[in-house]
């Protein structure tokens, strides 16, 4: 095996855990949960053979927490509510802690785009500010995705209505429930939990100002912005106890708006990583298409770069690092301490034995059947025609 990316597969400690490599799985929206919420076999598989592949650190997909609010954001999206989620979400937890990873489990609120067939008959989403996403629910307008679901039928395009504001009293109690739901991810056996302020979701709507336009202590600047998701984590603190990973992850697009940037670019990085300086978060997690694309003109500064300067913090990069020697530039660039990988490792589970061990990875062209219907191969969970290869399970 190849020594060249010693800074890649070198072990990081956050909070009271020593990851075994800077390598994490990212989080991806897989919708694999029974309707009620509760992780199946398929995800104890997914998760697990990703570990095997030798990740340091997975993270889970966007989990609700909470059944009020409009906290669910789609259908069959895990859930960390109740017993039998926990108990179910305790099988994840083993299985990748037998193959050496840590585990770490992403909470999220849906907010304004909150697919409307989560939401109670007449119950209205919930935002920053009274807003209404112009996207519609992913994927809804295809025949294809009818096709592949098995549905039978009208397949109409699903769109998101208008939401209103959070009040302050609704604020901390969402805040509430994510640290509930992240007491009961310590049940299960999580070694800590992901709070996603990214990608269009609740906490990005509150950071965002194109849907944030409050002119309370939760809006207007930057340290305003961030309040709810510092909230947030300070609660979650405070439930989980000081050895637990915390990590906050961030961006500039969402789900309804794929080329969003932050008003004052690099600027705007800057004033969100001060205003986290001194959280209770134990690392930011930068979520992008490409993590060195900071949509700034004036500036060739990657934001990663200028929240890690700011915060103090350790950060978590994601977009655009398929290869091995990207993902060391990451690092020794002073943009990442962790690097999240996410499709490369989807369609390629060994992907970091494969770098590693100095080998290309081929990126294999992504397709919806894998998210919604991948083969139910509990030892591989690969895509249907990809060979396994004879890789050793452990280091």
């Amino acid at each position: 095996m190849t020594e060249a990316l010693p800074h890649l597969f070198s072990s990081f400690r956050l909070a009271g855990v020593t990851l075994r490599n800077r390598i994490a799985l990212a989080p991806l929206t897989r919708q694999m949960a029974e309707p009620d919420g509760t992780p199946t076999d398929e995800m104890v598989a997914y998760y697990a053979r990703r570990a095997r592949g030798g990740a340091g650190l997975i993270i889970t997909e966007g989990t609700y927490e909470d059944e009020r609010l409009g906290c669910r954001a789609y259908l069959s999206q895990p859930g960390c509510v109740t017993a039998k989620h926990v108990t179910a979400w305790r099988r994840v937890t083993e299985a990748v802690h037998a193959q050496g990873a840590a585990c770490i489990l992403q909470l999220m609120h849906g907010g304004r785009v909150t697919d409307p067939r989560c939401l109670a008959p007449g119950q209205q989403p919930v935002s920053a500010s009274n807003t209404q996403s112009p996207g519609w629910v992913l994927y809804t307008d295809t025949n294809y995705e009818a096709e592949i679901r098995g549905i039978k039928g009208p397949w109409p395009k699903v769109t998101f209505g208008p939401a209103r504001a959070l009040t302050v009293a609704e604020i901390h109690d969402i805040a509430d429930g994510f640290a509930e739901g992240a007491a009961r991810a310590m049940e299960a056996g999580f070694d800590g939990v992901e709070l996603h302020g990214a990608n269009g979701y609740l906490l990005y709507q509150f950071i965002h100002t194109t849907t944030n336009r409050r002119t309370d202590e939760y809006g207007g600047s930057a340290a305003n912005r961030v309040r709810f998701a510092r909230l947030a984590c300070e609660k979650v603190r405070a439930a989980i106890g000081p050895d637990k990973i915390i990590t906050l992850r961030i961006s500039q697009d969402g789900v309804d708006d794929f080329t969003g940037a932050w008003a004052g670019g690099v600027r705007t990085a800057r004033e969100v990583g001060r205003a986290l300086r001194d959280a209770p978060i134990d690392a930011l997690h930068w979520s992008s298409f490409d993590y060195l694309d900071n949509r700034d003109p004036d500036s060739r500064t990657p934001m990663p770069t200028a929240l890690r300067e700011e915060s103090g913090l350790p950060m978590i990069v994601n977009g655009g690092i398929s290869q091995g020697d990207q993902a060391e530039a990451a690092i020794t660039d002073g943009a990442a301490d962790i690097v999240a990988v996410g499709r490369p490792m989807f369609a390629n589970p060994d992907w970091p034995q494969m770098v590693r061990a100095g080998k290309p990875v081929e990126l294999v062209p992504f397709d919806r059947k894998y998210v919604v219907r991948p083969p139910l191969d509990y030892g591989y969970a690969y895509a249907p025609d990809y060979a396994a290869p004879d890789w050793p399970p452990t280091w």
